[in-house]
């Protein structure tokens, strides 16, 4: 199983394949950048164009082919020989696919179909190079050339009273029946054989007893009848008067029979056909969930409704509808209709007790949005897991889970579970715009961003992901705001639209837009600004951007009275705007309707902990909130830094040390916080356990675990040892070369060596560029 060697591409040349492939994602353009990934091992985003061509190209062996050669570059043979052997099904002669098979099937144990495999590739070309090595290699003998065939030999003349039928020749020996010598007289009764309606062709004498049994209509035999079959002269007794009635049974079953078999066949052509149509459906409506938006749901809930017309207790069907109808209804703004007829097709599913992880996915999501997070995360969790245990993961119960993580302020693990289904199912846009939420409440923007883009790279203009980055784009110090004004466009301009709930919030995501724009204008020259209202739309008078933005607002929450989203929306506008009260108050409303959800909670604490003295507000509120929800580590760690910033360390050690109290849990901001605390205390060997797990759990967030690494060093030189103090702050300047406190500190440490003086004096410079207005200037400058 050879792999065509392939060099390194340069990043312009591989940009110029994804572009091509993105341009005509039905071309071929996928099979060089399939190739190109595989080279770079770069399996994921192979694996994901490589299924893109199968889908492109269901008539061809190739895509399939190359998606083996990527599972089999991960040791992933049973996968990479499932994929294979669908390529033979297509092209069922190509050498490649039978060469392919015959080595994966025999490293995977399946000697005989794997040599004979090799042979078949062999027959296809018997001068390929790569097949004789591996049947070389596999020690699969080439075929010897066949010996040609003896002539025939001409039989001896015999008399020809004496000579049986002649036989047929054929390529082995076979016995026939011979023909009897003379005719019976006509008075004999003889036996009627169902074969000998023709006349009689070679056989193997070991198949004939099996043939004539299956042939021969069965025969009722009376055990008084004494008929001497014997003497042809000899007078026949009368027959007795049970002997009649079996001539009927038999007559009865020749007629019976046929029919019965016939109903049976007939029924099993219709069972066929029936299981095909609710197969169809389904996969229908597998089709439409995929795309993630309000008019897809739509569509699978009459794709497996007409399943359900064909069988009404089809699991599977009523599971999709549980599943479609629980999002319509907690993600959509679907109303109580759609909540009735979620909880309908979970009760009608329920009652058959056969296994549907859409049925699961369906009753987690609905406890959830009906309030019972905590139970649905237990229940989900023990289907997770013996889904697991029987080998049979699941995207959708992964992706469920991690949602249900995500709305309880469980951020990293929401993170790895999101994370697991995204690697079960790489080109399911739901999960990457998911993964996108979770990365920006975790403030790692780049990242999120990149999910959005992955999640509209799969479906264009998707709703969550075009409002997740309008979102994030309007967060950032120094938005772009023509990218985000062009999205919040397309999402209202959609056709077909959105939900009403994501509408709703793309006209809050415009107001959030016209309020940034506005504070941003003053600040800019009468070009910037000229050019700034052409890219937004928004008006240079601040009078007529006012308005505007009230009528955005207003016709958001005439959209959809029931959303949190909305007034946390709201809330954060406020806060852009320094007003802290106003924004706490409107997202106290946001909590007023849906007290689950824990982001809401840190959203408050946040607008509570801007304003001087409201640390004890925002702790209070904290406190309400886990009393509500259990231990969530976010809500943990967000009244720990207010404790922190009421300077009760007592306090915030607790809520911290409660946020990582599971083993397997990773919290590294709570993390960070203790070790700071503990090395503030000196207690050394403390504060180093906690850091050293913060700076390894920070990953992909270079500052993050560049500030981790730096306390690491401060505690290092707290506790005297210098060597490993100056190694780990030199980690910390390598982690993130723009966190600045780094050099301030390292400047600091090394300024107790005079031999120092020029890497201080450096060092310190670097601080006071990067934060010229920085908490350590004054120090800095004195170095």
């Amino acid at each position: 199983m050879s792999t065509p060697s392939s060099k390194t591409l340069s990043p312009a040349e591989l940009a110029k394949l994804e572009h091509a492939f993105a341009s005509d994602p039905s071309s071929d353009a996928y099979k060089p950048l399939a190739e190109a990934y595989l080279a770079a091992s770069r399996f994921m985003e192979a694996m994901v164009v490589c299924k893109k061509g199968v889908k492109a190209h269901p008539d061809r062996a190739e895509p399939r082919l190359l998606l083996a050669r990527v599972y089999s570059e991960q040791g992933k043979d049973k996968k990479a020989l499932e994929e294979v052997l669908g390529a033979l099904q297509v092209q069922p002669t190509d050498k490649a696919s039978l060469r392919m098979a015959g080595v994966l099937q025999l490293k995977t144990g399946e000697a005989d179909a794997g040599k004979a495999n090799l042979l078949k590739a062999y027959e296809a070309d018997p001068a390929d190079a790569e097949t004789l090595a591996a049947m070389q290699q596999y020690k699969v003998p080439v075929p010897q050339a066949a010996a040609p065939a003896p002539a025939p030999v001409a039989p001896a003349p015999a008399p020809v009273a004496a000579a049986p039928a002649p036989v047929a020749a054929a390529p082995a020996p076979v016995a026939a029946a011979p023909e009897p010598a003379a005719p019976a007289p006509a008075t004999r009764r003889a036996p009627v054989a169902a074969d000998d309606d023709d006349a009689p062709r070679p056989k193997a004498r070991a198949e004939q007893p099996a043939r004539s049994a299956a042939r021969r209509p069965p025969v009722v035999v009376d055990e008084d009848d004494d008929v001497d079959t014997d003497d042809d002269d000899a007078p026949r007794k009368p027959r007795k008067k049970g002997a009649g009635n079996s001539k009927f049974i038999t007559l009865g079953l020749l007629i019976a029979v046929p029919i019965i078999l016939g109903g049976y066949f007939v029924q099993g052509r219709m069972a066929a056909q029936r299981n095909r149509e609710i197969k169809k459906q389904l996969e229908a409506a597998t089709e439409q969930l995929k795309h993630d938006s309000f008019d897809s749901y739509k569509k699978a809930c009459e794709a497996a409704d007409k399943a359900l017309e064909v069988d009404p207790d089809s699991t599977a069907a009523h599971g999709y509808l549980a599943y479609a109808y629980a999002i319509r209804w907690g993600e959509h703004g679907g109303g109580d209709d759609a909540r009735n007829k979620a909880e309908e097709h979970l009760n009608a599913a329920k009652k058959s007790g056969e296994i549907s992880s859409h049925l699961y996915a369906a009753e987690a999501l609905f406890k959830t949005y009906g309030g019972k997070g905590k139970d649905a995360l237990t229940e989900l969790e023990t289907h997770v897991k013996t889904f697991d245990e029987q080998g049979k993961r699941s995207s959708l119960l992964y992706l469920t889970l991690g949602l249900i993580q995500m709305n309880a302020g469980d951020m990293d693990r929401a993170k790895d579970n999101l994370e697991k289904a995204q690697a079960l199912a790489p080109d399911d846009p739901r999960i990457y715009a998911a993964l996108g939420a979770v990365y920006r409440r975790l403030g790692q923007d780049a990242i999120a961003w990149k999910n959005y883009d992955f999640a509209l790279r799969y479906e264009k203009d998707h709703p969550e992901s075009l409002l997740g980055k309008s979102l994030l784009m309007l967060e950032q110090d120094e938005p772009n705001f023509g990218l985000a004004a062009q999205m919040i466009k397309k999402l209202v301009d959609a056709q077909p639209p959105p939900s009403p709930r994501q509408l709703a919030a793309a006209y809050l995501a415009r107001s959030l837009l016209i309020s940034r724009v506005v504070a941003s204008m003053d600040k800019l020259k009468p070009e910037e600004q000229t050019r700034l209202v052409e890219a937004t739309g928004v008006p240079a008078d601040k009078e007529k951007a006012a308005q505007e933005l009230k009528k955005a607002e207003e016709t958001g929450f005439a959209l959809d009275k029931k959303s949190p989203e909305l007034s946390l929306i709201k809330g954060r506008r406020l806060l852009s705007e320094n007003k802290y009260d106003e924004a706490a108050t409107e997202i106290r409303k946001a909590i007023q309707i849906d007290a689950t959800r824990a982001q809401l909670y840190v959203e408050l604490a946040k607008a509570l902990m801007g304003k001087q003295g409201g640390e004890k507000e925002a702790a209070e509120a904290l406190v309400t909130a886990l009393k509500t929800m259990g231990d969530s580590p976010k809500l943990l760690t967000m009244l720990g830094n207010a404790y922190r910033r009421q300077n009760k360390l007592d306090d915030a050690l607790s809520a911290y040390q409660r946020s990582v109290k599971d083993a397997n849990a990773k919290n590294p901001e709570a993390r960070l916080a203790m070790g700071s605390i503990y090395r503030e205390r000196s207690d050394w060997a403390k504060a180093q356990d906690a850091l050293e797990k913060a700076s390894t759990e920070f990953i992909g967030q270079p500052d993050r675990a560049a500030a981790a690494l730096l306390e690491l060093a401060r505690v290092f030189e707290g506790k005297g040892d210098a060597a490993k103090a100056d190694e780990t702050y030199q980690k910390a300047l390598n982690a993130d070369e723009n966190y600045a406190p780094a050099y301030y500190f390292y400047a600091a440490f090394l300024s107790k060596d005079k031999k120092q003086a020029d890497k201080v004096k450096a060092l310190a410079k670097e601080y006071i560029s990067r934060e010229p207005k920085g908490e350590y200037v004054a120090q800095a400058q004195a170095l």
